[in-house]
């Protein structure tokens, strides 16, 4: 199994020894860059990296937008998490495909990038076609809605419901909600502010 390669942008030696320690303790990913300042990113392409975290404190609200702009107009393929300790402004978080919060425990950490690596690897499968009704359901799933919430608000049954869902996680092989919501916002189903 190849692993999904990492680089971290942050100054606190002590955020990025630990991050680092939280990601190698896991076989599917791998610290393969750290960059301690916003300078040494000028002019370096990501290829070999698909995530790259990042500490938006870096950047001013300006500076961080074209940035990650940039590094995305490089690299389609990367995915960019912001770590936080502090407030980050709506705006600010819609640059970012993820956060990562300093207060989350290393499971739930791993978790988000988990659920990143399955959509990547997912999202690019053409074998996930989903049907009109099961995109449908998908989004009232990555909106929180029930199963009986979603057969009354498509005028179906629970069972139907459920059977949609199965189908989902069948097609796009992600099991979790909030693996299925990233899905539906990585293609463009849902917007954030639709998530309740």
């Amino acid at each position: 199994m190849s692993k999904t390669n990492i680089a971290i942008l942050e100054s606190s030696s002590i955020i990025v020894e630990g991050l680092q320690k939280i990601i190698e303790n896991s076989p599917e990913f791998k610290v393969t860059k750290v960059f301690r300042s916003y300078s040494f990113t000028h002019g370096i392409a990501l290829p070999s990296v698909q995530i790259l975290i990042v500490n938006p404190r870096l950047f001013g609200e300006f500076n961080l937008a074209k940035q990650v702009q940039d590094w995305k107009n490089e690299n389609e393929s990367l995915h960019i998490f912001a770590i936080v300790s502090s407030y980050l402004s709506a705006k600010s978080t819609a640059l970012f495909d993820g956060v990562i919060e300093l207060e989350e425990d290393p499971s739930s950490i791993l978790s988000k990038l988990r659920n990143y690596s399955e959509i990547k690897s997912n999202s690019s499968a053409e074998s996930c076609d989903l049907s009109q009704r099961e995109k449908e359901v998908l989004v009232l799933v990555a909106k929180g809605f029930t199963n009986k919430e979603i057969a009354d608000q498509l005028n179906i049954s629970i069972h139907t419901a459920i059977a949609h869902r199965k189908n989902i996680t069948s097609k796009t092989n992600i099991k979790s909600i909030s693996g299925l919501t990233i899905y539906a916002l990585l293609n463009n189903l849902i917007s954030q502010d639709e998530i309740r």
